[in-house]
């Protein structure tokens, strides 16, 4: 158990009369009303809205009263802001439209949403949520830890135990996709509180790739002779996030190259899974080349490791691995995971 102590910083927004404490920008959000109550509108897609004053808290609990119109739609919380590029984001969905909602985990990195790259059972969970009705959604954070509430509850939905920007002070706020409704947000000091650790379920297993040198991006018709490469290593599920290191522009493309050493001659069947459009070599023999999108319902573009199985052969002594990755959306999520299968 831990404690954390800062001076306390609870405070509290109607979002009607107050919005000039908060950074609008081009949010395009207004005081409209709501199944009888008054509350801010959000219509801007995925624009995030910030408190204008830093929070420097490591234990709080962010909570605010959110509606959603029509499915589908999306409201969340905004935590640990370094910028409006890269910061912590919690939101709530109705799912299918069957009282059965969606809470997702979603860090922003370099102005891209990551849904794609943060999904399965430690990064998307089921709550209630019926169409149209206010509930509360309550986040209670603690240094790299949050826990996520839809309703009353007295228990967590979902707890995030490793959140991905590393430290939660900054700025606070909330984010909309589609429109939705917000009202009476406060945040409540819980540095006299104790908590918990916590650990996700693991994920990564043995075969993963998990070192990689991946180039500076660049476009189709560039030279790239003299590509500069970096160091990376993968997310905690095995995919490298290539949003954690560059801003996704419309048909960059970066390459990124591993190797695996073998024994003796053998074969095995490869997995991985990608988005936005992945060209992959091995030993500079192309095996794929294919886009995997968000074009429901046909495809969801999210990154599995079994997306994709090829058998591959694989050569005594050490194999070479390079993958061409693109951004096709800008948004979402763009990365790569790969098994080896061996």
């Amino acid at each position: 158990m831990k404690k954390v102590n800062v001076h306390s910083q609870s405070r509290y927004w109607s979002l009607v009369d107050d919005l000039d404490q908060f950074d609008l920008g081009d949010s395009d959000a207004q005081v409209s009303e709501w199944h009888n109550f008054k509350a801010l509108n959000l219509n801007k897609n995925g624009v995030a809205t910030f408190l204008k004053s830093d929070i420097k808290l490591e234990a709080f609990r962010l909570q605010a009263y959110v509606a959603i119109p029509e499915a589908p739609g999306f409201i969340g919380l905004v935590f640990g802001a370094r910028d409006s590029s890269n910061y912590e984001l919690i939101y709530l969905s109705p799912g299918n439209n069957d009282g059965n909602g969606e809470i997702q985990y979603d860090p922003v990195m370099n102005g891209s949403t990551t849904w794609q790259i943060y999904n399965g059972p430690n990064y998307l969970v089921n709550a209630p949520y019926i169409v149209g009705e206010w509930i509360k959604f309550t986040l209670e954070v603690h240094q790299k830890i949050a826990k996520v509430y839809v309703g009353d509850t007295e228990t967590p939905q979902m707890i995030i135990s490793s959140l991905q920007h590393g430290t939660v002070e900054g700025k606070i706020g909330f984010w909309g996709y589609l429109p939705v409704y917000i009202r009476d947000l406060s945040i409540e000091d819980l540095s006299d509180q104790s908590f918990d650790e916590y650990e996700n379920n693991p994920i990564i297993s043995k075969g993963f790739i998990t070192d990689w040198l991946v180039s500076d991006p660049y476009f189709e018709d560039s030279r790239i002779s003299n590509l500069n490469w970096t160091k990376t290593v993968t997310e905690e599920n095995g995919t490298l996030n290539l949003n954690r290191l560059y801003a996704s522009v419309k048909d960059s493309i970066v390459q990124a190259k591993s190797s695996v050493s073998v024994v003796e001659e053998t074969q095995s069947t490869i997995s991985f899974g990608f988005s936005d459009h992945l060209r992959l070599w091995i030993n500079d023999q192309e095996i794929y080349n294919g886009s995997w999108l968000w074009s429901p319902p046909e495809s969801d573009g999210r990154i599995r490791p079994e997306h994709i199985t090829i058998q591959v052969k694989w050569n005594a002594g050490t194999n070479s691995i390079r993958a061409e990755i693109t951004s096709r959306e800008t948004v979402f999520g763009w990365g790569f995971c790969l098994k080896t299968g061996i």
